[in-house]
Protein backbone atom coordinates (compact mmCIF):
# COMPACT_ATOMS: atom_id res chain seq x y z
CA UNK A 1 0.00 0.00 0.00
CA UNK A 2 1.46 3.06 -0.86
CA UNK A 3 1.07 6.64 -2.77
CA UNK A 4 2.99 6.95 -6.08
CA UNK A 5 3.88 10.53 -8.46
CA UNK A 6 5.26 11.63 -11.05
CA UNK A 7 6.79 14.65 -11.80
CA UNK A 8 5.68 16.22 -15.75
CA UNK A 9 8.19 19.48 -15.27
CA UNK A 10 7.89 22.33 -14.06
CA UNK A 11 5.12 22.23 -10.57
CA UNK A 12 3.27 19.26 -12.99
CA UNK A 13 2.60 16.08 -10.14
CA UNK A 14 0.56 13.16 -11.72
CA UNK A 15 -0.51 11.49 -7.87
CA UNK A 16 -2.25 8.42 -7.15
CA UNK A 17 -2.80 5.88 -4.32
CA UNK A 18 -1.91 2.21 -5.24
CA UNK A 19 -4.84 0.84 -2.92
CA UNK A 20 -7.57 2.10 -4.89
CA UNK A 21 -6.27 3.55 -8.09
CA UNK A 22 -7.41 7.20 -7.24
CA UNK A 23 -5.65 9.19 -9.67
CA UNK A 24 -5.52 13.51 -9.54
CA UNK A 25 -3.19 15.59 -11.47
CA UNK A 26 -1.78 19.32 -10.30
CA UNK A 27 -0.60 21.87 -12.10
CA UNK A 28 -0.04 19.92 -15.61
CA UNK A 29 1.15 21.72 -17.92
CA UNK A 30 0.65 19.82 -21.63
CA UNK A 31 0.38 22.45 -24.24
CA UNK A 32 3.52 22.20 -26.80
CA UNK A 33 5.25 25.32 -27.18
CA UNK A 34 8.76 26.66 -28.92
CA UNK A 35 9.29 27.91 -25.54
CA UNK A 36 9.22 24.83 -23.66
CA UNK A 37 12.40 22.98 -22.73
CA UNK A 38 10.92 19.76 -21.97
CA UNK A 39 8.73 17.42 -24.34
CA UNK A 40 5.36 16.55 -22.41
CA UNK A 41 5.83 13.33 -20.31
CA UNK A 42 2.39 13.00 -20.19
CA UNK A 43 -0.33 13.25 -23.09
CA UNK A 44 -3.86 13.82 -23.06
CA UNK A 45 -4.52 10.53 -23.98
CA UNK A 46 -2.79 9.39 -20.55
CA UNK A 47 -5.47 11.02 -18.32
CA UNK A 48 -8.18 8.66 -18.69
CA UNK A 49 -8.30 7.64 -15.41
CA UNK A 50 -7.35 10.88 -13.20
CA UNK A 51 -10.71 11.80 -11.38
CA UNK A 52 -9.96 15.52 -11.63
CA UNK A 53 -7.23 18.59 -12.37
CA UNK A 54 -6.23 20.75 -9.78
CA UNK A 55 -4.68 24.49 -10.86
CA UNK A 56 -3.22 26.68 -8.09
CA UNK A 57 -3.52 29.51 -10.55
CA UNK A 58 -4.66 30.42 -13.35
CA UNK A 59 -1.00 31.04 -15.90
CA UNK A 60 -1.10 28.53 -18.34
CA UNK A 61 1.72 26.37 -16.90
CA UNK A 62 -0.33 25.62 -13.97
CA UNK A 63 -4.29 25.50 -15.75
CA UNK A 64 -3.69 25.08 -18.90
CA UNK A 65 -6.72 26.59 -20.46
CA UNK A 66 -5.85 25.24 -23.66
CA UNK A 67 -5.66 21.85 -22.80
CA UNK A 68 -8.62 21.99 -20.28
CA UNK A 69 -11.02 22.44 -23.41
CA UNK A 70 -9.96 19.69 -24.95
CA UNK A 71 -9.43 17.43 -21.89
CA UNK A 72 -12.96 18.18 -20.61
CA UNK A 73 -14.60 16.95 -24.09
CA UNK A 74 -12.15 13.76 -24.14
CA UNK A 75 -13.35 13.21 -20.41
CA UNK A 76 -16.98 13.98 -19.71
CA UNK A 77 -16.40 12.78 -16.02
CA UNK A 78 -13.28 14.44 -14.94
CA UNK A 79 -13.68 17.74 -12.38
CA UNK A 80 -11.74 20.55 -11.91
CA UNK A 81 -10.75 22.23 -8.77
CA UNK A 82 -9.45 25.90 -8.82
CA UNK A 83 -9.24 29.33 -6.64
CA UNK A 84 -12.97 30.48 -5.80
CA UNK A 85 -11.35 33.94 -6.90
CA UNK A 86 -11.50 32.20 -10.58
CA UNK A 87 -15.43 31.19 -9.53
CA UNK A 88 -17.28 33.78 -11.62
CA UNK A 89 -15.81 33.73 -15.28
CA UNK A 90 -13.46 30.21 -15.68
CA UNK A 91 -16.63 27.70 -16.71
CA UNK A 92 -17.56 30.11 -19.37
CA UNK A 93 -14.18 31.24 -20.78
CA UNK A 94 -13.02 27.54 -20.74
CA UNK A 95 -16.85 26.17 -21.86
CA UNK A 96 -16.81 23.92 -19.09
CA UNK A 97 -20.29 22.99 -17.22
CA UNK A 98 -19.90 24.61 -14.08
CA UNK A 99 -21.08 21.72 -12.15
CA UNK A 100 -17.68 20.18 -12.96
CA UNK A 101 -15.99 22.51 -10.93
CA UNK A 102 -15.00 23.05 -7.15
CA UNK A 103 -13.91 25.71 -6.25
CA UNK A 104 -11.10 26.42 -3.04
CA UNK A 105 -10.00 29.25 -0.77
CA UNK A 106 -7.72 29.91 2.38
CA UNK A 107 -9.22 27.56 5.17
CA UNK A 108 -11.50 25.71 3.24
CA UNK A 109 -11.48 22.09 2.96
CA UNK A 110 -12.87 18.97 0.81
CA UNK A 111 -13.20 15.48 -0.18
CA UNK A 112 -12.93 14.17 -3.66
CA UNK A 113 -12.92 10.62 -3.44
CA UNK A 114 -10.14 9.06 -1.10
CA UNK A 115 -8.62 12.42 -1.50
CA UNK A 116 -8.74 15.46 0.87
CA UNK A 117 -8.05 19.13 -0.13
CA UNK A 118 -7.42 21.68 2.04
CA UNK A 119 -6.16 25.44 0.77
CA UNK A 120 -3.36 28.02 1.64
CA UNK A 121 -2.74 31.68 -0.08
CA UNK A 122 0.16 31.62 -1.83
CA UNK A 123 1.93 35.34 -2.43
CA UNK A 124 2.91 35.15 -6.33
CA UNK A 125 5.11 37.35 -6.21
CA UNK A 126 2.31 39.42 -3.77
CA UNK A 127 -0.37 37.94 -1.57
CA UNK A 128 -3.11 39.15 -3.31
CA UNK A 129 -6.38 39.02 -1.70
CA UNK A 130 -9.62 40.63 -3.63
CA UNK A 131 -12.60 42.18 -1.19
CA UNK A 132 -14.33 39.24 -0.66
CA UNK A 133 -11.56 37.65 0.65
CA UNK A 134 -10.84 35.28 -2.32
CA UNK A 135 -7.02 34.80 -3.35
CA UNK A 136 -5.79 34.19 -6.90
CA UNK A 137 -2.77 32.15 -5.92
CA UNK A 138 -3.34 28.73 -3.43
CA UNK A 139 -1.24 25.67 -2.29
CA UNK A 140 -3.09 22.91 -1.52
CA UNK A 141 -2.78 20.34 0.93
CA UNK A 142 -3.54 16.64 0.37
CA UNK A 143 -4.21 13.63 2.09
CA UNK A 144 -4.66 10.19 0.72
CA UNK A 145 -4.44 6.68 3.04
CA UNK A 146 -3.07 9.16 5.97
CA UNK A 147 -0.12 10.69 3.35
CA UNK A 148 0.31 14.77 3.80
CA UNK A 149 1.26 16.17 0.91
CA UNK A 150 1.73 20.29 0.39
CA UNK A 151 2.00 21.37 -3.33
CA UNK A 152 3.01 25.22 -2.97
CA UNK A 153 1.70 25.80 -6.40
CA UNK A 154 4.20 29.25 -6.89
CA UNK A 155 4.75 31.66 -4.03
CA UNK A 156 7.35 33.63 -2.28
CA UNK A 157 7.27 34.32 1.55
CA UNK A 158 5.12 36.12 3.48
CA UNK A 159 4.02 37.02 6.99
CA UNK A 160 2.59 34.03 8.60
CA UNK A 161 3.29 31.52 5.59
CA UNK A 162 5.71 29.42 8.76
CA UNK A 163 2.61 29.43 10.93
CA UNK A 164 0.20 28.02 8.62
CA UNK A 165 1.81 25.49 7.10
CA UNK A 166 3.57 24.46 10.44
CA UNK A 167 -0.29 23.94 11.46
CA UNK A 168 -1.06 21.85 9.24
CA UNK A 169 0.75 19.36 10.73
CA UNK A 170 4.64 17.34 9.71
CA UNK A 171 4.33 16.59 5.61
CA UNK A 172 5.29 13.67 4.06
CA UNK A 173 6.27 15.30 1.23
CA UNK A 174 6.82 19.22 -0.07
CA UNK A 175 6.49 20.42 -3.18
CA UNK A 176 8.53 23.58 -3.55
CA UNK A 177 9.04 26.06 -5.95
CA UNK A 178 12.82 27.21 -6.23
CA UNK A 179 13.06 29.62 -9.68
CA UNK A 180 13.45 32.45 -7.44
CA UNK A 181 12.83 36.04 -8.87
CA UNK A 182 14.84 39.24 -9.97
CA UNK A 183 14.44 42.56 -11.50
CA UNK A 184 15.08 41.80 -14.87
CA UNK A 185 12.19 38.79 -14.48
CA UNK A 186 10.00 40.88 -13.06
CA UNK A 187 10.14 44.11 -15.39
CA UNK A 188 9.47 42.21 -18.26
CA UNK A 189 5.73 41.07 -16.45
CA UNK A 190 7.50 37.69 -15.33
CA UNK A 191 6.51 36.98 -11.43
CA UNK A 192 8.67 35.05 -9.36
CA UNK A 193 8.58 32.51 -6.44
CA UNK A 194 10.97 31.65 -3.64
CA UNK A 195 14.87 31.51 -4.44
CA UNK A 196 16.27 28.00 -3.70
CA UNK A 197 18.13 29.81 -0.46
CA UNK A 198 14.48 30.36 0.97
CA UNK A 199 13.06 27.18 0.30
CA UNK A 200 15.59 25.72 1.67
CA UNK A 201 15.16 27.00 4.91
CA UNK A 202 11.49 26.80 4.81
CA UNK A 203 11.90 23.05 4.54
CA UNK A 204 14.37 23.08 7.07
CA UNK A 205 11.45 24.84 9.48
CA UNK A 206 9.05 22.33 8.13
CA UNK A 207 10.79 19.12 8.57
CA UNK A 208 9.02 17.26 5.51
CA UNK A 209 9.43 13.54 5.33
CA UNK A 210 10.63 14.27 1.32
CA UNK A 211 10.92 17.62 -0.47
CA UNK A 212 10.92 18.03 -3.91
CA UNK A 213 11.74 21.38 -5.88
CA UNK A 214 9.97 22.42 -8.62
CA UNK A 215 9.52 24.83 -11.31
CA UNK A 216 13.06 25.23 -12.58
CA UNK A 217 13.10 22.99 -15.56
CA UNK A 218 10.31 24.59 -18.16
CA UNK A 219 11.97 27.94 -19.54
CA UNK A 220 15.21 28.58 -20.26
CA UNK A 221 14.64 32.64 -18.91
CA UNK A 222 13.09 31.23 -15.90
CA UNK A 223 15.09 28.78 -14.60
CA UNK A 224 17.24 27.35 -11.50
CA UNK A 225 19.32 24.69 -10.78
CA UNK A 226 17.86 22.25 -8.50
CA UNK A 227 21.29 21.30 -7.51
CA UNK A 228 21.85 24.17 -5.61
CA UNK A 229 18.76 23.86 -3.54
CA UNK A 230 20.03 20.31 -2.31
CA UNK A 231 23.36 21.48 -1.79
CA UNK A 232 22.36 24.18 0.40
CA UNK A 233 19.94 21.74 2.26
CA UNK A 234 22.28 19.04 2.95
CA UNK A 235 24.66 21.84 4.39
CA UNK A 236 22.18 23.46 6.81
CA UNK A 237 19.57 20.68 7.50
CA UNK A 238 21.28 17.54 6.80
CA UNK A 239 18.86 15.54 8.16
CA UNK A 240 16.22 16.54 5.53
CA UNK A 241 15.14 14.34 2.41
CA UNK A 242 15.47 15.65 -0.58
CA UNK A 243 15.12 14.12 -4.44
CA UNK A 244 15.11 15.75 -7.22
CA UNK A 245 12.70 14.04 -9.80
CA UNK A 246 13.16 13.93 -13.74
CA UNK A 247 10.11 14.43 -14.86
CA UNK A 248 8.56 10.54 -15.80
CA UNK A 249 10.30 9.61 -13.15
CA UNK A 250 8.11 7.65 -10.35
CA UNK A 251 8.49 7.56 -6.59
CA UNK A 252 6.71 5.69 -4.13
CA UNK A 253 5.68 6.48 -0.61
CA UNK A 254 4.73 3.98 1.53
CA UNK A 255 2.14 4.32 3.82
CA UNK A 256 3.51 3.72 7.60
CA UNK A 257 1.47 0.84 8.95
CA UNK A 258 -0.31 2.32 11.45
CA UNK A 259 -1.65 4.81 8.77
CA UNK A 260 -2.94 1.64 6.70
CA UNK A 261 -6.67 1.01 7.17
CA UNK A 262 -9.97 -0.29 5.28
CA UNK A 263 -10.85 2.77 2.95
CA UNK A 264 -13.65 2.72 0.43
CA UNK A 265 -13.54 5.22 -2.20
CA UNK A 266 -16.66 7.78 -1.33
CA UNK A 267 -18.69 9.31 -3.53
CA UNK A 268 -16.59 12.24 -5.69
CA UNK A 269 -16.72 15.59 -4.79
CA UNK A 270 -18.29 14.78 -1.57
CA UNK A 271 -17.59 18.61 0.46
CA UNK A 272 -16.36 18.41 4.07
CA UNK A 273 -17.21 20.99 6.45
Amino acid sequence: MAVQFMRTGQQGVLLWDTETGFKVGIDLFLTDRETRLLQNVVSMDDLGDVACLLGTHDHADHIDREAWKQIAQKYPDMGFVVPAYFERHMPDELEISRDRFLYMNDGMSMEIGPLKIEAVPAAHEFLNRRWDGCYPYLMYILTISGIRICHMGDTCLYEGIYKKLRDKGRFDVLFAPINGRDAVRYSRGCIGNMTYQEAADLTGTLRPRLVVPGHYDMFADNSEDPELFRAYVEAKYPWQQVRILAPGEVYEVPVPEQKQGGRSLMDLFRKTE
